[in-house]
């Protein structure tokens, strides 16, 4: 009997540490698109910072992906430390501030040695390599990076807390890790990427002013016209997961105000959700959601919609990562690859039109 039960555990053990395999396509592949010339290829993960066997499989298949297709730059939007942040009562954290700008730190400031940063995140993705050397990684800062409450208050006062702690990510600093402010841009050939902390979606915190990020996002979407935008934010801007009860009427409406500062971006490319999601946002541009980098929601069906108006075209409880390639002329593509390196769901955009779902190319 003894030996039935222990059987019996250790197959649900082994379950448990395999890939889920739910996949939801409400609409239909259209055929393989013809390929067009690739000026740079970006890997898309989220909410990876925590030492897990998901997260091992995950950054195994990320580093293999990376020998055989050549990376450009790596996003991670969001929850990069689990499972509070970095350490805020490291000595000499308490001297890290921002400057008058409130987005970068003040200079000359040395932040302390953080060993979450290494073992974390760091670590992990040191097989995502081009030629040898590391790959260019920007992130955004995520609700569990900046976390100040119950386990999380270090003992201390949650605005001082929280702040710190995006302070400290702010100025950290490695060949795997690069966060130029609370916010920033990055141009990658013919595409932009704008950086935003979204924290703010959801309310005010930290001595952070929301009507200070869509300033930022009006400024650094001057060029949307002519260039392919995409938002890059931990929190998604619709949603067919669990997060979707945070979209409260204040959250949507601040949505809005990121989306009409931003004007005519591609896509939203984001976190926040532990599995993988493309929507449609009503705005008409794409949500792309890479987040089960490291803890996933095997059960999350996708039963509901976060905003009135989105149209859900893919979810999965997959673990895995997503591929962004962007060509010339408006073309763009993304594909969401499993642990195992199987493209599981792939998206092609035209003339800066819309990603619509088709069968993976090779």
């Amino acid at each position: 009997m003894r030996r039935a039960f222990l059987a019996a555990a250790l197959l649900a053990s082994a379950c448990n540490r395999s890939s889920p395999d739910f996949v939801l396509r409400p609409v239909a592949l259209g055929p393989v698109p013809p390929g067009f010339p690739v000026s740079a290829r970006v890997l898309h993960f989220a909410d990876f910072g925590d030492d897990t066997h998901q997260q091992a499989v995950v950054a195994e298949a990320m580093a293999s992906w990376s020998r055989s297709h050549p990376l450009d730059l790596v996003l991670s939007p969001g929850d990069n430390v689990y499972e509070c942040g970095p350490d805020p009562l490291l000595p000499g954290a308490a001297s890290c501030a921002f400057g008058p700008d409130q987005n970068t730190v003040s200079p000359g400031y040395a932040p302390p040695v953080d060993e979450s940063f290494e073992k974390l995140f760091e670590k992990p993705i040191a097989g995502v390599q081009r030629d040898g050397k590391p790959v260019p990684v920007l992130l955004t800062l995520g609700n569990h990076d900046v976390a100040a409450a119950g386990s999380c208050s270090a003992g201390g006062e949650e605005r001082e807390i929280s702040r710190r702690r995006a302070c400290l990510e702010v100025a950290h600093r490695s060949p795997r890790w690069s966060m130029p402010g609370r916010h920033w841009v990055h141009d990658q050939g013919p595409a932009r990427f704008i950086g935003i902390d979204s924290n703010l979606l959801k309310h005010d915190y930290g001595g952070f002013s929301f009507e200070d990020e869509v300033a930022f996002v009006a400024e650094a979407a001057r060029p949307c016209g002519e260039k392919l935008c995409f938002v890059v934010a931990h929190h998604p801007s619709a949603s067919a997961g669990e997060h979707r009860a945070d979209f409260t009427p204040e959250y949507l409406a601040r949505v809005k105000r990121v989306e009409q500062a931003a004007g005519p971006i591609a896509g939203w490319l984001s976190g926040h959700e532990h599995q993988l999601e493309h929507l449609r946002a009503p705005a008409g541009y794409d949500v792309l959601i890479s987040a089960n980098g490291a803890r996933g929601r095997p059960k999350e069906r996708f039963e509901a919609l976060s905003t009135p108006g989105a149209r859900l075209l893919f979810a999965s409880t997959r673990w895995g990562f997503g591929v962004l390639e962007i060509g010339g002329g408006g073309n763009w593509s993304y594909r969401f690859v499993d642990d195992s390196g199987k493209s599981i769901q792939c998206c092609t955009a035209a003339a800066r039109g819309p990603c619509r779902p088709v069968t993976c190319p090779p």
